[in-house]
This record gives structure tokens, C-alpha cells and sequence, in this order.
């Protein structure tokens, strides 16, 4: 018989059947979880356990992954349960420095962090999967075959690393410091003027640049851009694509609004998860894609599924004690309420 774990994720529950053991982290004062500590739960896990991390008002600080694990947390902007908290982590770190016991194959969900690096050596940790976190800062590439799908980012430093999916995300200031011709950069929304630098050989299709930064154009060469979608708040203003030095069809200069709502061309990373950014049915974007659906983020392979990073595993809305007063011997009852996740 599989083992059932029922676990509170900050404000949300999940339900769940494992083969793999599964740790449960929660740092609020009335802990239902196992640990009260990232790291500490990590430090005890086997390679290809999963640790969740429930929401809650304070970060867990730091955590060095060492092994193969996968990293779930309740969302980074929670909202229709009972009390939304965001699971919080300071940074996360991908040791480089043992080669029997490196972090490859990891896997983050559904978490608020600032930075994601390598630290304590130079081997490459390969096959990382980011989906649904909010990621402030940046991530610092230390490996190949990487997946970022559904995040909100603040830059990817690739340092030249291969074998690089990055789809359907939301960037405030871009990438950085590629030359592989494996990078595909698709799907996705470039607030801000956010763009390329030192990015040589990319693919780069079906994004939404808004206000795109001119200024970085001659870092970048031998790129292919297809079917991008740069909007601008002044027409004058519209620059030539691809640029001088790279290749592409089919980009296009429009003006606002694109979207089923208005939004500042200058709205920041943390608040464009406020926006729908669903595009117009009279929006150039709409259906423009190489693929035959959607420029930007509800479009491609992996369109967003929503803006919070909660993730696919049930989630508990609310949990309601029906009689306060139980006598001996007596039942307690307990209304609880989920909803599937997409």
C-alpha cells in the first residue's frame, strides 16, 4: 500500500501518493511539518526526495542543494485560500564542489527567492528545472540542458552554457553572456526595455519586448529573431528587427495597448503579476506565433497557467472546524475545501 501524506502548504493542502520519501518544511509557530528548516530537511533527504515548503510570513533563509531534489513551495503570490501566505527562500545555492554528490536533476516550483547561483566549486551541474517561482534578482547558469518555464525573472546569466529552454517567463532586464546556438528563448514577456546582452547564436521567437533597449544592439550577433511582437508607447520611437548582425522574419512594431486590459509599458517585475496579459483578439500578437498560437506567454508550449506559481499538486482552499465544542468519546467535524491546480 502507498503511503498517504497530508500536508499543509502555508495556506494550502495537498494530497498525495509517493514511492519517494517526501519531507514537509514549515517555520510558523504551529508547525505541521516535519522540519522547520529548508536545509535541515535537504540535508536528510536521499537523492530524487521532494521537499514541500509551506507558505509562510518569513523567510527560510538560505539553502544548499547536494544532491538531486526536488523543491516545492506553495506559490510566490498566493491567492484564494485561507490565508496566502508565499513560501519565501533568501537564496538558493547548487553545490559545485563534490562530483559524487552534485545537485543534477533538481527540480524548483512554486517559490519566492531572490538569486540562484553555484557555489563551492566549478563542476557543472546539468538537467535544472525552474517553473513557476519568482526569481527577483537573477539566476546564474552553471550547467547545461536547463528548463525555465512560467517564471518571473529578473536575468539569466547562461555563461555560455548549452542546451537552454527558456519559455513562457517574465523578465525584467533579460539575458546575459550566451553563445551557443542551443539557446531558444521563446513565449516570453521583456518588461521595461528589458533585452540581450552579450548573447551571440540564440533563438529568439514569439516574445513580447515592451519598450525594447536599443542601446545593447551591438553586443549581440548572429541571434534569430522570428515573429517577435516590440510594442512601443510612441511610434517614432520604433526601431529595425532584427538588428544589424542577425537574422530573422516576421517582427513586428505596434503600439499600446496589445492587452485585453491597459498597462504601464513600464510596469515592474513584482507588479506585473497584477496584469492580464492576455492578448486582444485585434492585437498583431494574437495567433502570430510560429506555432500558430499567441506571441508572449499564453502562447507556445507552455502557456502560463497562472500568476501566482502555485503548482499542479491539489490545493487545500480553506479548513473549517464545524463544532467547537466536542464532548468525550464525540466527533469533531471538519469542513475542508480543494480545487485542482492547472
Amino acid at each position: 500500500m502507498k503511503k498517504i501524506l497530508l500536508s499543509i502548504l502555508g495556506a494550502t493542502g495537498i494530497v498525495l501518493s509517493a514511492n519517494a520519501t517526501v519531507r514537509t518544511v514549515n517555520n510558523g509557530t504551529i508547525s505541521a511539518g516535519q522540519y522547520t528548516t529548508v536545509q535541515a530537511a535537504v540535508d536528510v533527504s536521499s537523492a530524487g526526495d521532494t521537499v514541500y515548503i509551506h507558505g509562510s510570513v518569513t523567510s527560510y533563509g538560505d539553502v544548499t542543494l547536494i544532491r538531486r531534489i526536488v523543491l516545492i513551495g506553495a506559490g510566490h503570490d498566493l491567492t484564494g485560500t485561507q490565508n496566502n501566505l508565499p513560501t519565501i527562500l533568501n537564496n538558493i545555492y547548487l553545490s559545485r564542489g563534490n562530483s559524487t554528490t552534485l545537485p543534477t536533476g533538481s527540480i524548483i516550483k512554486g517559490i519566492y527567492v531572490p538569486s540562484i547561483s553555484g557555489t563551492g566549486g566549478s563542476l557543472p551541474v546539468n538537467n535544472i528545472t525552474f517553473e513557476r517561482n519568482m526569481i527577483s534578482s537573477y539566476i546564474g547558469v552553471c550547467g547545461d540542458n536547463w528548463i525555465f518555464k512560467n517564471n518571473f525573472i529578473g536575468y539569466i546569466n547562461i555563461t555560455n552554457f548549452s542546451n537552454m529552454i527558456i519559455s513562457n517567463n517574465v523578465f525584467s532586464t533579460g539575458l546575459y553572456t550566451s553563445n551557443k546556438p542551443s539557446v531558444v528563448f521563446s513565449n516570453n514577456l521583456c518588461l521595461n526595455g528589458s533585452y540581450l546582452y552579450d548573447v551571440d547564436y540564440a533563438n529568439i521567437t514569439n516574445n513580447i519586448f515592451l519598450e525594447p533597449n536599443y542601446a545593447y544592439i551591438n553586443t549581440n550577433q548572429q541571434n534569430t529573431f522570428n515573429k517577435n511582437i516590440f510594442i512601443y508607447a510612441d511610434p517614432l520611437n520604433f526601431d529595425v528587427f532584427p538588428p544589424v548582425g542577425n537574422t530573422g522574419v516576421g517582427n513586428l512594431n505596434t503600439i499600446a495597448n496589445q492587452f485585453v486590459s491597459t498597462i504601464p509599458l513600464n510596469v515592474s517585475l513584482e507588479l506585473s503579476r497584477n496584469y492580464n496579459w492576455q492578448l486582444l483578439a485585434s492585437s498583431l500578437g494574437k495567433g502570430y506565433g510560429t506555432d500558430g498560437t499567441d506571441c508572449g506567454i499564453y502562447g507556445g508550449s507552455y502557456p502560463m497557467p497562472n500568476m501566482t506559481g502555485a503548482t499542479t499538486i491539489p490545493q487545500m482552499q480553506s479548513m473549517d472546524i464545524q463544532n467547537s465544542v466536542v464532548p468525550v468519546n464525540g466527533t469533531l467535524n471538519v469542513e475542508i475545501k480543494a480545487r485542482n491546480q492547472k
